[in-house]
């Protein structure tokens, strides 16, 4: 509780504070709502003694954190020598209140096939954009995309700046078998 004093006036604020014992977990989704209270209180004797209240709310939802859900689709499941393949991995953000920011997916390239430049895409429909990248060894990433029947192993990156509250986005590329 503080207090001023002011010529013919002191003024009183108090908060009411509920302390916690430990670090209770508060479920998601609930409203804290926080109280002060300001007292005006006239000085005497100059003037008529009087007191006056005014109290003041704050609210915050407690939200939960992004939930990324993952999956990766293959079409068709069997294909012959010289076919292509067609991956698709795609992202659910399951949270109806938070983003979720800079999600990575790194994918490797199946044996014996090389990756079809001209059958990428990146959906735009997460409220950031895809940015692809490439490397032959999972450690390094190069701008752009892989040069048609790479002869090492070959993993692809995909980065995604933002998914926002209950989006979806998607990428695609295509593979032919060597």
């Amino acid at each position: 509780m503080a207090r001023w004093r002011l010529p013919g006036l002191a003024l009183i604020i108090g908060l009411a504070v509920c302390p916690s014992a430990g670090r209770a977990a508060t479920a998601y989704g609930t409203l804290i709502t926080n109280v002060a209270t300001i007292t005006m209180t006239s000085g005497s004797p100059d003037f008529v003694r009087f007191e006056m209240s005014f109290n003041m709310t704050c609210s915050v939802l407690i939200v939960s954190p992004a939930s990324v859900r993952v999956g990766k689709d293959v079409s068709p499941t069997i294909e012959l020598s010289g076919g292509t393949l067609t991956y698709t991995i795609w992202f659910v953000n399951n949270s109806a209140m938070a983003s979720s920011f800079n999600i990575v997916a790194t994918d490797p390239l199946p044996a014996n096939v090389s990756y079809d430049a001209a059958r990428g895409s990146w959906d735009g429909n997460s409220g950031g954009a895809w940015s692809s990248k490439y490397s032959s060894d999972n450690i390094l990433y190069f701008a752009g995309q892989p040069a048609t029947g790479q002869s090492a192993p070959c993993y692809l990156r995909f980065t995604l700046s933002q998914l926002g509250p209950a989006r979806s986005a998607f990428m695609s590329y295509s593979v032919t078998i060597q």
